[in-house]
């Protein structure tokens, strides 16, 4: 039942906590990585200026991190999974239902859903196709199921779930290698194709995104969270912070759209955190910034072995979906409980692996280090390429720029700009920094053939603060996978005392 409910209401998920005595089945291998892991995240958080707050918040993750581990070792196997089959059912036709009420054609703009992000809309659809290969069960409800969640995920328009759909999917076979599977995958990836195909000969914004290499922003985001990470390189920020160092001054919590196109304003109790729902949309962006460099090394080891536990299982649901949400976790951050079902599901499926591993298994141990040390290289990115492949030199200077060095007021701060750069297309950030920097707004504009850019005009609020340094940056028009910029330049901002 709670299977079925998952991804539909998914705000009850934290009750899994009441399942933790089950992690007494797991192997004591096990739990000296279980353990290992609650440590380092307990130890940064002691470290950080807030140590009961953040050392709460830790054991809060932790905690929910393990009732879901729980769960999955009453499983006997991963394809006991299929009740989930239910709830992704419901979200589909919740989806699609709505749109339809509310007059709005799914083929001409990407899939939205009352609670869910197109993202997240995506990953339903990518565990839908995964449940219809690999759980098993009569092809009655797999072949409906899977052929309308993979109309959920080109629908979403969401790259990273495509990927991580495809990768599961051909690892999940890889692992299974039966005749039935490899005709079921050669009919998804026919269905695949003939679907990209026709959004792109229809012109179908949301497949036509799919094609696209931009990442939306998030170079940005990832260049936000480097900031926060030098400002706390041994301890982090603490677990469910991040958000508040990320978020542009003075903007308040919000939760998911209301029917009515607002944003639903956050409880009191979460808006005290900042906003923890905010992400650095990498998954080793987002740990070394909460829990500093220990944390990050607990939470590999902790994926290291349940993903080789899954490969020397041979468990092609298991497989299937830690892979999957793992390489989603590149550019999203898929692991985070509590959420919108995803990371409950990846962790539900962890312990489902690990409650079947031997209670003596060395070879996963060894296995488990050398899973960890690949997995945190391969979703390191951000940060490998911005250390081996720098932003590369370009000729910018400043035609003109009118910013104010004192102000009485740190509210609607405006900026004037003119550039000197090389024809093209560009993106022009201001960001305000304190300890970390959070970005206040970004304008895109084209450097002409010859002579400066238009006059920009850059406004928004500051921090409410003596001084703080404010940044004016450079990227390129399309988002890259390098958060550098390619050019910069700063001043300090004084608040002055209003006159009587």
């Amino acid at each position: 039942m709670w299977l079925a409910l998952l991804a539909p209401l998914y705000f009850f998920a934290p009750v899994a906590v009441f399942a933790l005595p089950a992690l007494r089945r797991l192997p004591r291998l096990v739990w000296w990585v279980l353990g290992f892991y609650a440590v380092t995240q307990q130890l940064p958080a002691l470290l950080t200026p807030e140590p009961l707050i953040n050392s709460g918040l830790a054991l809060t993750r932790t905690l929910l991190m393990f009732g879901f581990m729980a769960l999955g070792t009453s499983l006997n196997s991963t394809r006991q999974l299929a009740p989930l089959g239910v709830g992704l059912a419901v979200v589909y036709v919740t989806a699609l239902g709505l749109t339809g009420i509310d007059g709005l054609n799914p083929l001409s703009q990407r899939l939205g859903h009352p609670y869910m992000t197109p993202i997240t809309l995506g990953l339903a659809g990518a565990a839908g196709i995964w449940m219809a290969l690999f759980a098993g069960g009569k092809l009655w409800w797999r072949v409906p199921l899977g052929t309308v969640a993979l109309g959920i995920l080109l629908l979403s328009g969401s790259r990273g779930p495509l990927l991580a759909a495809l990768l599961g999917t051909a690892l999940g076979f890889a692992v299974r290698q039966s005749r039935r599977v490899a005709l079921g995958i050669l009919a998804g990836a026919a269905l695949l194709a003939g679907g990209f195909y026709a959004g792109t000969r229809l012109d179908l914004p949301a497949i036509n995104r799919l094609s696209n290499s931009d990442t939306s922003g998030r170079d940005l985001v990832w260049n936000n969270a480097l900031s926060v990470i030098r400002s706390e390189p041994i301890s982090g920020v603490g677990s469910y912070r991040l958000g508040a160092r990320l978020s542009p001054p003075g903007e308040k919590c919000t939760l998911w759209p209301a029917p009515d196109g607002t944003l639903a304003p956050c409880p009191a109790w979460i808006d005290r955190l900042g906003q923890p729902w905010l992400i650095a949309h990498n998954v080793t962006l987002q740990q070394l910034a909460e829990t500093g460099p220990l944390g990050l090394l607990g939470l590999f080891v902790l994926l290291g072995v349940g993903v080789a536990a899954a490969w020397r299982q041979r468990d092609p649901l298991g497989i299937a979906v830690l892979a999957g949400l793992l390489v989603a976790t590149a550019n999203d951050n898929t692991l985070i409980v509590p959420g919108p079902f995803v990371g409950e599901l990846f962790w539900v499926t962890i312990g489902s692996v690990l409650a079947r591993m031997p209670q003596r298994s060395p070879a996963v141990g060894w296995a488990g280090g050398a899973a960890a040390a690949g997995l945190l290289a391969a979703l390191s990115f951000p940060l490998l390429v911005g250390a081996l492949r720098p932003a590369p030199a370009i000729k910018a200077s400043l035609d003109a720029l009118i910013a104010p060095r004192n102000v009485q007021d740190t509210q609607n701060y405006q900026a004037f700009v003119r550039l000197n750069l090389p024809p093209g297309p560009y993106r022009v950030s201001l960001r305000a920094c304190q300890s970390s920097c959070s970005t206040i707004i970004t304008l895109p504009v084209t450097a002409p053939a010859s002579g400066p850019t238009a006059l920009l005009k850059l406004s928004g609020n500051l921090y409410d603060a003596a001084t703080q340094r404010v940044e004016l940056l450079v990227y390129p028009g399309e988002g890259s996978v390098r958060p550098q910029p390619l050019a910069q330049t700063s001043w300090t901002v004084t608040r002055t005392a209003k006159s009587p």
